[in-house]
């Protein structure tokens, strides 16, 4: 028997025994995950830097850490709340940084609809399929928030890393364009990016995802990989997480 045959035989006797328990034992993949797929893509681009825009709680930074990404990480986010229980997360981290404010195409004072599940804030409204796709997006207070152009800033904040090759992380619930747009000045700094692109419209007023894409491709990007966030209960996909290289 060979090496590759035995192989699949014991991966089906194992799933024989495991299948009953909804699990099932398969080949390492690195595509079929988008955290295991970074680990990949930033080793060879070789990623010292993540901007993360939309930070949250940090969740997409402890990520990174988790699976083994030493590199810079410099959050940005701008619902309060949120940002106290960043600085907590990031504060043990000498390579973690947090900017408690938006990003966006011109610097402004913005209003920012802060929803009842906090990873649903947008400076957009919620559109009638948005309520309907999840409750927890619906609107339940409003705040005046700073906004700055990521490009004004970016040698101020990047001055501290050598040859930044950044990797550009996008969640801003329909916000994602202006944020591109106002990083036009320092795509040369970025390797790489991903931006979660409602294929639904989430928001009212959104930038419809082809769009989106053509734009980033206008910018020099080409699509690397696309990952599901979530479907709808018709099945159809709401979001995804698109990752795209530099080209250009």
């Amino acid at each position: 028997m060979s090496n590759g045959t035995f192989r699949d035989t014991t991966r089906s006797l194992v799933n024989r025994v495991l299948r009953p328990a909804h699990l099932e034992l398969r080949q390492y993949d690195p595509d079929a995950h988008i955290d295991s797929y970074l680990m990949t893509l930033f080793e060879a681009l070789q990623v010292n830097c993540v901007i993360d825009v939309g930070a949250r709680h940090g969740e997409f930074g402890r990520l990174l850490r988790h699976h083994g990404y030493k590199g810079a990480i410099l959050s940005f986010e701008p619902v309060h709340e949120n940002v106290k229980v960043l600085r907590k997360v990031a504060e043990r981290d000498a390579m973690w940084h947090v900017f408690p404010f938006a990003l966006g195409s011109e610097p402004s004072q913005e209003l920012i609809n802060v929803a009842a599940a906090s990873n649903y804030s947008s400076f957009l409204e919620v559109s009638e399929y948005g309520i309907s796709a999840d409750a927890k997006m619906e609107t339940k207070e409003q705040m005046i928030v700073e906004v700055h152009r990521l490009d004004a800033l970016f040698d101020e904040i990047t001055a501290h890393i050598p040859d930044p090759c950044v990797y550009l992380k996008m969640d801003t619930q329909g916000w994602d364009m202006e944020v591109f747009r106002g990083a036009a000045g320092c795509l040369d700094n970025i390797c790489a990016l991903q931006s979660e692109l409602s294929l639904q419209p989430l928001y009212d007023n959104q930038t419809n995802w082809l769009d989106a894409l053509a734009e980033f491709q206008a910018g020099g990007f080409e699509i690397s990989n696309f990952f599901t966030v979530f479907r709808d209960d018709q099945l159809r996909v709401s979001e995804m997480d698109c990752v795209m290289v530099n080209v250009g």
